[in-house]
C-alpha cells in the first residue's frame, strides 16, 4: 500500500502501524515524524521487514519534545503490546527512583520497578542525568540511601548529605520530618518528569510597608492555571515583616477546605522565608535570587542550611521553578500597584 507522506507533520511525536483490522503492529518515536516513518518504508531498511507488508494504515501523535515522544511511547507500548515491539517488553531501557517503604524509607535508582515492598517514581530517560539530579538534591533533601540502618551515621553524614536517621531512629518528630522531606524530593522528582501536581508560590510586595499585598499563583503538570491565582490583603501581620505575612496568607488560604490541596509550596525568599510554614505538613521549598553571583537563583528546604544552585538541576526543574516564582512575583506587584493607585486617586 502506498502512502502519502507529505501528509505527515515533521515534528517529533510517536507513530504507529496498524494492519487492515486496525491491529497496532508496531509503535515508534521519532524527531521528525516523516522522515522516519518513510525510512521505514526505504527499500534501504531492513527494519520491519518482515511487518511492514501488513501496514495498512499510519497514525501519529505529535508531541513537544523528542523527549515526550520517548515517553509516550513506551506508555502506548506498555497499554498496547504490539508484536513488533518486542524490544520494549521490559524497562531496561528506563530508569525509576525507588522510595522503599519503612519508617524512615531509602532512595535508590533501578532499572526495573519489580518490588511491591517499594514505590516507584519515573520512567526516567537519562540515567546518568537522574543520578546527578539525585546527588545535587542531597545538598538540600539530605536522604537515605543505606538499604539497612547503619549502628553509627556513615560518610553521608559527615557530608551533610543524610539527616541521620539511624541516630534517633525511635523519635516520632524525627520520623515525621524525614518523611516530609521525602515527599518534598518525590514532588521535585514529578516536577522533572513533567508530571508534577499542584504547586502553589506565594509572593508579599510592599513598599515601606504601605498595602502589603500577598499573591498566589498555581501550576499543575508545570502549566499555569491563572483561574485558580489569589489574591490577599494582609490583615494581622506587621507589614513590613515578610515572614508573618507569609504566614498569614498561607495560613488563611489552607482554611479554604473547598479549594484543592497544594502538592509542593514554593516561597519567593530564602531560609527566613521558610520561618513561615514551620510545623505546616507540607512538601515546601523557597527559591531565593542570588544577584551577585550572576546565578538565576538557588533552593532552600527546612531541612538543610545549605543552598541548591538551580543551574545544578535539569532545566524541567528550574525553568518550571523559576516561571512559577516570576509569575507570583509579577501577579503580587501587579495588585499592589493597583491598591496604591486607587489610593492616591481618592486622595486626589
Amino acid at each position: 500500500m502506498e502512502f502519502d507522506f507529505k501528509k505527515i507533520p515533521l515534528s517529533a511525536g510517536v507513530y504507529l502501524f496498524k494492519n487492515r483490522d486496525g491491529e497496532i503492529l508496531y509503535i515508534g518515536k521519532a524527531k521528525n515524524l516523516r522522515k522516519r516513518i518513510r525510512n521505514h518504508f526505504s527499500s534501504e531498511n531492513q527494519f520491519l521487514a518482515q511487518g511492514i507488508e501488513q501496514v495498512e494504515d499510519i497514525d501519529w501523535i505529535e508531541t513537544d519534545t523528542p523527549k515526550d515522544a520517548l515517553l509516550l511511547e513506551r506508555e502506548l507500548i506498555r497499554k498496547y503490546h504490539p508484536k513488533f515491539n518486542i524490544e520494549w517488553k521490559d524497562d531496561k531501557g528506563y530508569f525509576f527512583v525507588a522510595v522503599s517503604n519503612d519508617d524512615f524509607p531509602y532512595i535508590l535508582w533501578t532499572h526495573q520497578p519489580k518490588d511491591k515492598a517499594k514505590k516507584f517514581i519515573g520512567p526516567f530517560v537519562n540515567g546518568r542525568e537522574l543520578k546527578r539530579v539525585l546527588f545535587n538534591l542531597r545538598e538540600i533533601l539530605p536522604y537515605r540511601s543505606c538499604r539497612k540502618l547503619p549502628k553509627k551515621p556513615c560518610l553521608w553524614f559527615d557530608l551533610g548529605k543524610c539527616i541521620g536517621v539511624c541516630r534517633k531512629r525511635k523519635t516520632k518528630s524525627l520520623k515525621e520530618k524525614y518523611n516530609l522531606l521525602i515527599r518534598t524530593l518525590e514532588e521535585i522528582l514529578k516536577i522533572y518528569l513533567g508530571k508534577s501536581g499542584r504547586l502553589e508560590c506565594y509572593d508579599i510586595s510592599n513598599i515601606s510597608g504601605d498595602f502589603a499585598s500577598g499573591g498566589m499563583v498555581v501550576f499543575e503538570r508545570n502549566k499555569k492555571v491563572s483561574s485558580q491565582y489569589r489574591l490577599f490583603k494582609i490583615k494581622r501581620a506587621k507589614s513590613q515583616d515578610d515572614v508573618a505575612c507569609l504566614r498569614e496568607i498561607i495560613l488563611r488560604r489552607l482554611k479554604h477546605k473547598e479549594w484543592k490541596n497544594p502538592d509542593l509550596i514554593v516561597l519567593d525568599g530564602g531560609k527566613a522565608q521558610l520561618k513561615a510554614i514551620r510545623k505546616l505538613d507540607i512538601p515546601t521549598i523557597a527559591l531565593a535570587k542570588e544577584k551577585r553571583k550572576r546565578i538565576s537563583g538557588k533552593i532552600y528546604s527546612p531541612f538543610s542550611k545549605k543552598g541548591l544552585d538551580l543551574k545544578k538541576l535539569p532545566s524541567e526543574i528550574s525553568s518550571t521553578l523559576l516561571a512559577l516564582r516570576d509569575e507570583a512575583h509579577r501577579f503580587t506587584i501587579t495588585y499592589h500597584k493597583k491598591r496604591r493607585k486607587k489610593y492616591l486617586f481618592e486622595e486626589l
